[in-house]
């Protein structure tokens, strides 16, 4: 079982880097400065970790897990994995900024799994707030975990989460990364699904980790750099679009989520996101799907209840 796993945040200040250019009437244009792109988008983010604290959100979630082919063009006779491979996930998502935090957090409280309702799992993001007896870091490590094991497949997550790339835009953040614009003729794989239609006049920043104590890092504490890319409104950075991901020796992996307009929000939140993974040592790999709906705001008052993050800064695990 290979894992891998999301872990704190730091702080800092901005570097990037160079440019390229747009086409608008015919005509090249060069892009806005990135720094002055990277500097809108960290306020951006300011104001969606704002408005999205305490919304809770239900999320629809598949995922499939599909074995390596063997040369014959069958499936291999030993079978490294043996679990399920198709799965359906009901939950609860809620994005809160906790007292004390200098980030927000996402918990996903699974409701329902392949058609099964789970027991006693009344308001239990609603007891995970009003009972601040323990800290919010050891809280959030048990939901997470609690979460986490309805995944299937063998690389065991908890990255799998839709706003997890904002962190990146962050302003404290984004000093451990390097930016650009993405070339022209740069070739993209975008899941083939509606959302993930990208915009024709977005900006497309690429990034790539640079700090020594990454966002995401094994159970062992082994870093595992972040790249991807953004897609953002040529004129405020807002975002239409988002891609992360981690190329490693055992394991590749992405994440997109698309963004959009729903009712009661002023701002585009994520309505889909397509997840992917493979595991480089036995060739197994792992796709899922995430839509998003019903937005309603969270009814117990987070900003007062809940306890503040270990001195340490864990998210999870």
């Amino acid at each position: 079982m290979q894992r891998v796993r999301a872990r704190g945040i730091g702080v800092g200040v901005v570097m990037v880097l160079a440019a390229a250019v747009g086409v608008i009437a015919g005509q090249a244009v060069p892009p806005p400065p990135l720094t002055a792109v990277l500097s809108r988008a960290a306020t951006y983010v300011e104001r969606f970790a704002d408005r999205v604290s305490g919304i809770v959100v239900a999320e629809a979630y598949q995922q499939d897990v599909f074995l390596p082919i063997n040369r014959f063009g069958g499936r291999p006779n030993q079978r490294t994995y043996n679990g399920p491979l198709h799965r359906e996930l009901l939950s609860d998502l809620l994005l809160v900024r906790p007292v004390g935090a200098d980030g927000w957090m996402q918990f996903r409280d699974v409701t329902e799994v392949d058609g099964r309702k789970l027991k006693d799992r009344n308001d239990r993001l609603a007891r995970l707030f009003l009972d601040p007896s323990k800290n919010t870091a050891a809280q959030s490590r048990k939901i997470m975990e609690e979460s986490a094991r309805y995944n299937i497949g063998d690389i065991e997550r908890n990255i799998n989460l839709p706003v997890l790339a904002l962190a990146v835009l962050d302003r404290r953040m984004q000093h451990g990364f390097e930016f650009s614009y993405a070339p022209a003729d740069e070739k993209i794989a975008l899941p083939k699904r509606p959302a993930f239609a990208a915009p024709a006049d977005a900006l497309v920043v690429s990034f790539r980790e640079t700090q020594l104590r990454t966002m995401v890092a094994s159970p062992q504490g082994k870093n595992l750099p972040t790249s991807g890319h953004f897609w953002l409104d040529r004129s405020s950075s807002r975002i239409a679009m988002t891609e992360i991901g981690i190329d490693d020796l055992w394991l590749k992996a992405q994440i997109f989520v698309a963004y959009g307009l729903v009712d009661g929000i002023d701002m585009p939140v994520p309505v889909e996101m397509f997840e992917r993974y493979e595991n480089k040592l036995n060739g197994t790999r792992v796709e899922g799907s995430a839509t998003y709906s019903n937005f309603r705001e969270f009814t117990v008052a987070v900003d007062e209840d809940i306890a503040p993050i270990d001195n340490k800064g864990k998210q999870v695990r």
